[in-house]
Parts: structure tokens; C-alpha cells; sequence
């Protein structure tokens, strides 16, 4: 079942005469993959993904951003054939769980990956099991305005794992140098309380039977 909490509230203001660069993050949802399709990953089980996104406005054209995203339980999802840019669509039909490997995108199009967004250029990136920090950017024009994924994470988290506590901060930067450009800061707890209670719940059952 998917469950999405979108949280669109960022550290400073927003608005003004400029134009602007806010996020905000799709928290969470668990994503369905076909068990015994993908060969390296065949139960796709205990999965939750928090997608990162920019929302330009016009007049504005997104550049760079720089985020780490924490979490207190569990590991960050490696599919074994991914690395940190967006896959290629052409994988992703034969290894479907490779979409919600961990990864960040630029926002210029690029129907060759899945999803469709070209290959970042990174300054900076470290990956750890419970970390995943970067700073990536794309010479403009990438997009203009509109609405745009510019990371994905994926968690991997049993049962026993939960509650997963997920932080993400950091800033965007886009060609207007007159722009407003919030630093940002979310937190947001997998799966969200009623959830967890219903999960608790189902395991007392089980273990009475």
C-alpha cells in the first residue's frame, strides 16, 4: 500500500519579486517491484522510498544542490548494477527495482533513463550505509520552471527495524542571481505512527495464532 505525506516547508521565506527555488519531499511510499523479476534483488520486500524535489519558478533555472540525508535504523538501498546518477531506462525494463536505487538528477530531460532526467556532474558525494551526502549541478539551461525530482532514497527496514527516523537538509541554486533560494531541512518518521501501530498490532496477532 502506498502511504505519502508531502511536506513543503523549508527554512527562510518564500515568494517575493524574484524568482524562486523551494523543496520538498515526498515522505514516504512503498514501492512495488514484481517479486522474482529483478535477478539481484528477487523480494522486494521492507523497501520505503522519500523522493527530493525543486520547485522552480519562472524566470528561474535550477544549477545546483547539496543535501544529506540521515537515517537512525536500517540501510540506504544499493541495487548491485547502480550508482548515484539516474538509471537507464533500458535496465530498469529487465531490473525493475533499480528505479529506487539511491541516486540524484538534474532537471533537463532525458528520456533515456528512468526516471527521465539527465546525469548529474557532483563536487561532492559520500556513501555510507545510514549517510548519503552530495553536491551536484548541471550547467543551465536544465528545465526552467516547473517541478522536479533531484533525489531519490530508498531505505531498506525490517519490521524490526521500525520506526526509521529520515533527515534531509541542504540548498538549491539556480541561474537567477537575484533568486530566493531557501535552505531547506525535513524530517519525517517511516512508517508514520498510525501505521505503526496497525504494524504492531498485526505481529501480536500472528504471534497468538
Amino acid at each position: 500500500m502506498k502511504k505519502s505525506l508531502v511536506v513543503a516547508v523549508a527554512l527562510g521565506l518564500y515568494g517575493g519579486a524574484y524568482a524562486d527555488i523551494y523543496a520538498f519531499i515526498d515522505c514516504y511510499y512503498e514501492p512495488v517491484v514484481p517479486p522474482n523479476v529483478d535477478w539481484f534483488v528477487p523480494e522486494f520486500d521492507d523497501y520505503y522510498t522519500v523522493d527530493l524535489y525543486v520547485e522552480v519558478t519562472d524566470g528561474d533555472d535550477w544549477t545546483s544542490s547539496e543535501a544529506t540525508a540521515t537515517i537512525d535504523r536500517g540501510e540506504f538501498f544499493e541495487h548491485p548494477l547502480g550508482d548515484d546518477t539516474p538509471p537507464m531506462a533500458a535496465f530498469v525494463a529487465i531490473y525493475p527495482a533499480l528505479e529506487y536505487d539511491c541516486f540524484y538528477l538534474t532537471t533537463e530531460a532525458d528520456p533515456g533513463n528512468q526516471p527521465p532526467y539527465k546525469d548529474p556532474s557532483f563536487a561532492e558525494i559520500d556513501n555510507q550505509p545510514q549517510m548519503r551526502s552530495a553536491v551536484w549541478f548541471d550547467t543551465a539551461p536544465n528545465g526552467g520552471a516547473g517541478t522536479f525530482l533531484i533525489a531519490r532514497y530508498t531505505i531498506h527496514a525490517l519490521p524490526e527495524e521500525l520506526p526509521v527516523t529520515f533527515h534531509v537538509a541542504g540548498e538549491n541554486k539556480g541561474i537567477d542571481g537575484d533568486g530566493i533560494w531557501p535552505a531547506y531541512e525535513f524530517t519525517c518518521v517511516i512508517p508514520e505512527p498510525a501505521s505503526l501501530s496497525l504494524l504492531a498490532l498485526g505481529m501480536a496477532l500472528i504471534r497468538r495464532r
